[in-house]
């Protein structure tokens, strides 16, 4: 994927200017992670949730706590985890967490913004609801904001899953009216950093049920589990967006295995790695890898 901004429009005639400009666009345009990185993750336990800051070495997954609901279901939290001595380490729940279930946190491709579900008491109630929300937070440099409800996106119904492109436009899934099975995908695009009525994308759904995502940022593709009510597996597939619209979603059968629920599909900031959760644990796929075996 490649990274926004790095390129030159306008050349200084100062020769030493325009050493300092190569050298400071060299180290801006240099990934802030390496495959060493990504290779300690798979010493981590997660549930439902990773996801990258673009630009510091930051990650955040959710995962579940020893603390139980009445009905016996463990609450999710989200846990933030820098690198430091060569291992991903200092794990800790970050501030906004709430005496709820919180999980599936997904940065933005700015990394200003962190986006997750959660089951919290909307604005100006006290009761939980009955379901899923998405909700999002503004992040600068280490220092968290106040958690937002995304009142354009919520319904009375389900809504989560989030996933969100350069250019704004959020993804998401939802159980409201209008959709084709049990969870459907719908987008909202954002003009002026407000989201707009959200819309079926038609072509990504089935009579199954559309769950985890993630948006490659420049919208080239889209990769999906979906949860098949026949054969009551999780599989994983993978959409292309060619001449305007997304087409029919295709297995992915180098990594989907019977038996196996695949989860929370990710994308690395480079965009060269896709992660995977299987059993609480982190694999990762080289993204070159699946798009060549899907042709």
């Amino acid at each position: 994927m490649p990274s926004i901004g790095c390129y030159i429009t306008t050349i200084p005639k100062t020769q030493t200017v325009i050493w300092v400009l190569i050298i400071g666009l060299f180290f801006s345009c240099k990934s802030t992670y390496t495959a060493y990185h990504y290779q300690q993750l798979e010493r981590i336990t997660i549930g439902n949730g990773l996801t990258f800051h673009p630009k510091e070495e930051l990650v955040l997954i959710s995962k579940p706590t020893e603390l139980k609901s009445e009905n016996g279901k463990p609450f999710y939290r989200i846990f933030q985890l820098k690198f430091k001595d060569n291992q991903w380490c200092c794990e800790t729940e970050v501030p906004f967490s709430s005496e709820f279930t919180d999980y599936h946190p997904v940065f933005s491709p700015d990394g200003k913004w962190l986006y997750f579900n959660s089951d919290r008491p909307i604005p100006n109630s006290e009761k939980q609801p009955e379901k899923i929300n998405i909700w999002r937070i503004k992040y600068n440099d280490g220092i968290w904001d106040k958690p937002e409800y995304l009142t354009a996106i919520n319904t009375e119904n389900h809504e989560s899953y989030p996933t969100i492109s350069n250019m704004g436009t959020l993804y998401f899934n939802s159980d409201r009216s209008g959709g084709k099975g049990s969870m459907d995908i719908y987008k909202s695009e954002n003009i002026d950093g407000k989201f707009l009525k959200p819309i079926l994308v038609e072509q990504l759904n089935s009579k199954d049920s559309e769950n985890d995502m993630f948006v490659d940022p420049q919208v080239q593709f889209i990769i999906l589990n979906r949860y098949l009510f026949d054969t009551k597996e999780i599989e994983l597939f993978i959409s292309y967006y060619k001449n305007g619209k997304w087409l029919k979603p295709e297995p992915l059968t180098s990594i989907n295995e019977t038996g196996v629920w695949e989860l929370t599909p990710t994308l690395s900031p480079d965009g060269n790695y896709l992660f995977i959760e299987v059993n609480g644990k982190i694999k990762s796929f080289p993204i070159h890898q699946i798009k060549n075996n899907q042709k």
